[in-house]
């Protein structure tokens, strides 16, 4: 199933298993999944405004609005009450002006502006029963486009060039990202995924962007550790227990490049 207008609060909400809390699964434990702290606020209202800048500009223009430099005093509580009113996201004055230059910086990508010439969906919500397990499962891509077939992700990063965002990429799991969104979309009715592109930008002036694509071969793993995360979950599930790290005392060696001193005593 498909949801087009569905708040992203409720989506987050949902109990269906997502990318995010299964990635934790497998890169760390079950007990940082299930019991680990979510995004602040404050992060996640950069992040839509982020996204609205580069991807919807003119839905940024109408539902973002500058508010005061800092969050202190009642200039910020009469702003964001304002805004409520309004239906307005309301950032300090940096946030806004730096989630205006990341779009600006975004849209300068010739593959933002062949996406933008055509219509595509912002944020639709994907839900499905997976049918090995039987879990409902869930993702929300930034931009999926039925006339390419295409699915668009932006990411803000500190470094953009490809070496550096590749392994950025393998840490937090964007290739488990790209397989479980293209997978997922399918499943739920979407349409066919052709093609997946991160569309990549530094958070720092002057905000640098590139657009990449996975390899197949990098998708296939990011796929098995999905698979694997979901059916450790439903034992985890199944057992009611959450397992952190071992409690038993174990041996601990350092890795190799730590070896300096006693490697030449060994030569």
């Amino acid at each position: 199933m498909i949801r087009y207008d569905l708040p992203a609060g409720e989506y987050h909400a949902h109990p269906a298993r997502s990318k995010s809390y299964l990635w934790k699964h497998y890169s760390g434990t079950p007990a940082h999944a299930e019991y680990g702290v979510a995004e602040t606020s404050n992060a996640m209202d950069l992040g839509t405004a982020v996204h609205l800048a580069a991807l919807e500009p003119e839905k940024f223009e109408t539902d973002v609005e500058r508010g005061p430099d800092d969050r202190r005093g009642n200039k910020w509580k009469n702003a964001l009450e304002a805004g409520l009113a309004y239906g307005r996201l309301v950032l300090t004055s940096g946030d806004y002006d730096k989630a205006r230059r990341v779009g600006d910086a975004a849209r300068k990508l010739p593959i933002v502006l062949q996406l933008s010439e055509a219509q595509i969906l912002h944020e639709a919500s994907a839900f499905w029963t997976d049918p090995e397990t039987g879990l409902e499962c869930r993702c929300r891509p930034d931009i999926y486009c039925p006339a390419f077939e295409i699915m668009a992700d932006l990411k803000t990063t500190s470094d953009a060039s490809a070496f550096t965002w590749a392994k950025r990429a393998a840490d937090m799991g964007y290739h488990a990202q790209e397989a479980w969104y293209s997978d997922g979309w399918q499943a739920a009715g979407g349409g066919d995924v052709d093609g997946f592109v991160f569309i990549v930008i530094e958070s720092d002036y002057p905000h640098l962007a590139a657009a990449y694509e996975l390899t197949p071969q990098a998708v296939q793993e990011g796929r098995m550790a999905m698979r694997k995360a979901l059916l450790s979950y439903r034992d985890c599930r199944a057992a009611g227990s959450f397992p952190g790290y071992p409690e038993t005392v174990q041996e601990l060696d350092l890795p190799g490049w730590a070896y300096k001193e006693t490697k030449l005593l060994s030569v």
